[in-house]
């Protein structure tokens, strides 16, 4: 959008379903998952397709980039996790042990750690390097949203939850983890 006007200074149609955007951390890349189970690296801002990835076999749904400019991991409806080597856009390790689609995934302030969540009841954190699970947290409801804190290891986890009387109640809650310093 410009800023002095409600008008779009792009526009790009693209004939697969768009999932999730981002740029990467120098903010010279624009990222985009879509239905093909891909994701496309455009310029910024020409927004020119530079490379489609075949990231998953189903739906690529999420997208989320290390603090440290190194990885990219996705989350796709082939209820995967795929961590990319963002230098050499190769994936380096997946994460299977969620039954569901990745809906959402976040790195820890210090890009140490993953945190992956779908409609499990529990969210899977998971060492970046080996993939080895560090810990397994319990939910009572689907999750749709977790990221962690910028300087902390402190996570907000918004699930899909009822209340007394089964009507739609979202939830957030925070989980810290201890500080490994």
């Amino acid at each position: 959008l410009d800023n002095l006007t409600p008008t779009p200074c792009h526009l790009h149609v693209f004939r697969v379903q768009v999932n999730e955007i981002s740029w990467n951390k120098t903010n010279d890349l624009f990222f985009l998952t879509n239905g093909h189970g891909c994701v496309c690296i455009l310029s910024w801002p020409e927004l020119k397709m530079l490379q489609n990835l075949q990231a998953h076999s189903s739906n690529c749904i999420s997208i989320e980039f290390d603090p440290q400019g190194k990885y990219f991991a996705t989350g796709s409806a082939d209820a995967l996790a795929s961590l990319w080597d963002l230098d050499e856009l190769v994936c380096v390790r997946t994460f299977s042990r969620l039954d569901w689609p990745i809906r959402t995934l976040s790195f820890s302030h210090d890009g140490q750690l993953l945190a992956l969540a779908s409609e499990d009841l529990h969210i899977d954190i998971a060492m970046v390097e080996t993939g080895q699970q560090v810990y397994e947290m319990p939910c009572s409801a689907p999750t749709f949203s977790v990221a962690w804190h910028p300087t902390r290891y402190l996570l907000a986890v918004s699930t899909d939850d009822k209340d007394r009387h089964e009507r739609d109640a979202g939830t957030v809650r925070l989980f810290g983890l201890p500080d490994t310093a």
